[in-house]
């Protein structure tokens, strides 16, 4: 006995932005292919298009190495079927991807999170069966995380601020009869959809209603805050556009360095930094790498595209001995920049933009503010014109002997062979002290990334307690035993009298709120010192 076919049936959708006629979201190198076709049909009452063909490879990949084996000459190709459906539905169109459908888009006019914030609406909050995430910290984290029998957001690790969430399956009635479905969340929505011609327009509309509705579920929120934007994103032209006018000083807007995640266990002692690979010149030798130095090099080639010399040269971080403390590292990934498009926040952070939703800037904002005024009950001197760091550590401890100098007393273990240092000055009671002096938005994501990276070690790497034991007993002469755990650890923070938000590039501000919420989890205290200059 044949069965009766579904109902519904799977399909992968995009939403696109109107944009012309509906042959314009299709890529121009399938439309004039003969292998494809492109025809307006009619779907219910509604007027499509539809595009349908196969994508050849010429020569598969292993087809040299059969013919090297046998000595044959053989040329097999593999032919993959593709189909889009566009139906424009309300303000929107809606592109129905089969086989390879989707890459026959101009992903310009693909609406990004398109299917993440459908998801966001309609899943069930205790009921998300897979996770791909990564976050904003330095480890630069990207994994997927999968629960087959289900599990709530927290389940997931998504209630850490700096998540970025790129795709999520999860549960969720969506269709007349009650039943729970599968739905896939990324920029595109996988979902069952009705077969019926004119039932499938109705679900279209009901996505598209779905979609002007608040997300009811605080939890369900957290999907959808902070996005990366992929290369082909609508306003990554813009976006790029801007930066690169910043670059050549020609807009004032929010620009400077930022330490990259890649490179945040470096806390060897940072002498000089050189820029590789410059047009035109030798080796560039610097005290530190400032936005003005960057820009200087843009501003002797006006006819180059700054962010395509910013990834041709290369820095690297150098100790007084002239060895390297790093490898190369494109420069690009070295630019801190945000900037907002129609009132909404985009930032640029170790060669990657982000979008940030309105009300998690506003919540980072608020805990970040809560962190800078949480102050010390140390109080430190203030820090001398021209003084580097290293002379005002050991001013501190000259002005007060109950400071014992760490700076630059590099512990080394299997894990950090190049060595780290686990604070600067150790308190009166064992606080884990970190100075930086806040020249710019670098100087701030180096200190949070080094205070994550100190604390770890003092957490789980038995052979990291045991080398600052000693260390603090060599320091002191034996009178100072170090703590066997990190019990409170102070930010002290140079150049300022008051400690604004406004200071703080967003991915700062994130990084730091990650770091607070990783200590306290852990029963850490932090507190904060504004060391005024004098």
């Amino acid at each position: 006995m044949s069965r009766t076919p579904a109902a519904r049936a799977r399909a992968t959708v995009y939403r696109l932005a109107k944009s012309g006629g509906l042959n314009a979201v299709i890529r121009a190198k399938y439309l004039d292919r003969p292998e494809f076709v492109a025809q307006p049909v009619t779907v219910a009452d509604t007027t499509g298009l539809l595009a349908v063909g196969q994508i050849r490879a010429e020569k598969v990949r292993w087809a040299g190495d059969v013919a090297g084996y046998t000595g044959l000459d053989i040329d097999p190709c593999n032919d993959t079927a593709a189909a889009v459906l566009l139906l424009p539905v309300d303000d929107h169109v809606y592109a129905l991807c089969y086989g390879m459908g989707h890459h026959l888009l101009d992903y310009s006019v693909v609406e990004p999170g398109f299917g993440l914030q459908y998801l966001a609406r309609v899943a069930d909050v205790d009921d998300l069966r897979s996770v791909t995430r990564h976050t904003i910290d330095r480890r630069a984290l990207i994994d997927r995380r999968s629960i087959p029998t289900g599990g709530d957001v927290r389940a997931f690790g998504l209630a850490e601020l700096g998540t970025v969430v790129s795709k999520v399956v999860g549960r969720g009635i969506v269709a007349p009869d009650g039943k729970a479905v599968t739905i896939r969340g990324a920029d595109a929505l996988n979902m069952p959809l009705a077969r019926d011609p004119a039932d499938l327009i109705k679900d279209l509309t009901t996505i598209g209603t779905t979609l002007t509705q608040p997300i009811t579920h605080p939890d369900l929120e957290l999907l959808t805050r902070l996005m990366p934007l992929q290369p082909r994103h609508p306003q990554r032209k813009k976006l790029d556009a801007r930066l690169a006018a910043a670059l050549r000083g020609e807009a004032d807007e929010r620009l400077g360095t930022g330490w990259p995640w890649e490179q945040s266990d470096e806390f060897s002692a940072v002498d000089t930094v050189r820029l590789l690979h410059v047009p035109g010149a030798e080796d560039v030798v610097l005290p530190w790498l400032s936005i003005n130095h960057l820009k200087e090099i843009i501003g002797e080639w006006p006819f180059r595209n700054p962010l395509d010399l910013l990834r041709t040269i290369k820095v690297m971080l150098m100790s007084d001995d002239d060895a390297a403390l790093s490898p190369q590292i494109p420069a690009v990934k070295w630019i801190a920049f945000e900037t907002r498009i129609d009132d909404k926040l985009y930032f640029f952070h170790d060669g990657r933009w982000f979008a940030v939703a309105q009300d998690y800037e506003s919540q980072v904002r608020k805990e970040a503010a809560r962190i800078l005024g949480a102050r010390s009950t140390l109080t430190l001197p203030p820090w001398p014109e021209g003084m580097d760091e290293k002379n005002y550590n050991e001013l501190v401890a000259r002005q007060d002997a109950r400071y014992l100098v760490l700076d630059r007393k590099l512990i080394r273990t299997a894990v950090h062979p190049r060595g780290i240092e686990h604070c600067d000055p150790l308190g009166p009671n064992d606080e884990f002290i970190h100075v930086k002096r806040l020249r710019g938005s670098d100087d701030a994501s180096h200190l949070f990334a080094q205070v994550h990276v100190a604390i770890e070690q003092l957490l789980y790497d038995a052979e990291g307690r045991r080398a600052l034991a000693q260390k603090v007993a060599t320091r002191s002469q034996g009178k100072r035993t170090a703590p066997e755990s990190p019990v409170k650890v102070v930010l002290a923070i140079g150049g300022r009298r008051k400690l604004r938000v406004n200071d703080l590039f967003t991915f700062s501000q994130v990084t730091l709120v990650r770091l607070i919420q990783h200590l306290e989890t852990r029963n850490i205290a932090v507190e904060v010192i504004a060391i005024p200059p004098s």
